[in-house]
């Protein structure tokens, strides 16, 4: 959802995140679509909280067009459609090469269904999507690949393919929730058959910030009873999670052990009542992941100075809170998105990008930056300008 600009800022954030990343000793590699033998290699994988910093290939591979009103394949183009220049090789070379241990590729796949029997996914488009996977793989990253803009309303349902949390009580609950996790089963089952045979350094996350779209509690709970229906909402979406797991580890090849990306309601730190980690066959192989624009106010909101109280927000609620319900079992947690919107404020962003990400290597916690390439003053919307990465001419902003 929701760049930085100045080489102040930026120069700061990338000593920020490379504090808690490791040293990047791969080399590139060969191009995508010739490496799959390196990437089937049985790997002994680091364990968990060790995947270092990444960035996000977003607006890109998860984008989409129209307004959830149709069923008809979008093909390629989609991946430009919102401004980003097509994904290449060298782009994904030059994230590695500034330190970045792993990449998130957001991925939809609701405008890329050829047949509604199986929600049969485009060849076309598995296929593209395996070949940036490729390419981030050769450049010794991690890899993160999801289900991301397939997240409808009910009434959206009837219109196109995706998936729904439907309300309890509601008009056609039943039929929704199982239709809803149909969709997630078939799109899982042909993604990691597809990858069945990658390495751990390939993980899937399963859903992107699972919500109620188009309720009143969509993205938060100021009442008991919206919190009761966020609670609700959990068990639905923990038994999405739970179905999509069981359909993945039944895939075969390394899958079996894959590292897989579970997240709460909303991928909300603050949203996790009714929630907990699915049952798994594989033994540790679960990652809490949540994303984290904290301090809200000061990252997405009218807030441009970074004060004591936003500090105290990062320390003191969000990773204590990690730390106490997760990392302090054991449990790995991966905040997939995170970042400040530029508000022509980088200097006040700096001392958050310090904080934060000091604050997450101080818990052993990898945080992947979200990165739409759109930066001061574009735009209306003062919460969506996370822009790091110029892909047009490969350069900082």
């Amino acid at each position: 959802m929701k760049k930085l600009f100045g080489f102040a800022f930026a120069a700061a954030l990338c000593a920020a995140l490379v504090l808690l990343s490791c040293s990047n000793s791969s080399d590139s590699g060969s191009s995508g679509g010739g490496s799959e033998k390196i990437h089937s290699i049985a790997a002994s994988y680091a364990p968990s909280n060790s995947w270092g910093n990444g960035w996000n290939l977003g607006n890109t591979l998860d984008a989409h067009v129209g307004e959830f009103s149709d069923k008809v394949n979008k093909g390629l183009s989609t991946e430009t459609s919102w401004g980003a220049p097509e994904t290449t090789q060298a782009m994904i070379k030059a994230i590695a090469a500034a330190g970045f241990k792993t990449i998130r590729i957001p991925v939809s796949w609701h405008n890329h269904i050829t047949d509604t029997d199986g929600h049969k996914i485009d060849s076309a488009w598995l296929a593209r999507v395996k070949t940036v996977v490729d390419w981030s793989l050769d450049a010794g990253m991690n890899v993160i690949i999801n289900i991301h803009h397939d997240n409808l309303t009910e009434a959206q349902m009837a219109t196109t393919y995706g998936f729904c949390v439907p309300e309890a009580g509601g008009a056609n609950y039943a039929s929704l929730k199982t239709n809803s996790q149909t969709y997630i089963t078939d799109i899982w089952k042909q993604v990691a058959t597809h990858f069945k045979d990658y390495n751990d350094k390939l993980i899937f996350e399963i859903l992107n910030e699972p919500r109620a779209v188009g309720k009143d509690y969509e993205w938060g709970a100021d009442t008991n009873e919206k919190k009761d229906k966020v609670s609700a909402a959990n068990v639905i979406i923990k038994e999405y999670e739970k179905a999509a797991l069981d359909i993945i580890r039944a895939s075969g090849g390394n899958n079996a052990t894959r590292y897989l990306m579970v997240p709460p309601y909303a991928a909300s730190p603050s949203l996790m009542d009714g929630w907990s980690l699915p049952t798994d066959s594989a033994s540790n192989k679960l990652i809490v992941s949540v994303h984290a624009y904290t301090p809200y106010d000061f990252c997405m909101g009218k807030d441009n100075t970074f004060t004591a109280a936003h500090k105290s927000n990062i320390e003191d609620w969000l990773f204590a809170t990690l730390n106490t319900q997760f990392v302090s079992k054991n449990i790995p947690v991966i905040i997939g998105e995170t970042s400040a919107s530029d508000k022509n404020n980088y200097a006040e962003r700096v001392k958050w990008a310090k904080c934060f990400f000091a604050a997450a290597k101080a818990k052993g916690i990898s945080c992947i930056l979200w990165d739409n390439m759109k930066i001061y003053p574009e735009g209306d919307n003062i919460a969506e300008r996370h822009g790091y990465f110029n892909r047009n001419n490969l350069s900082w902003y």
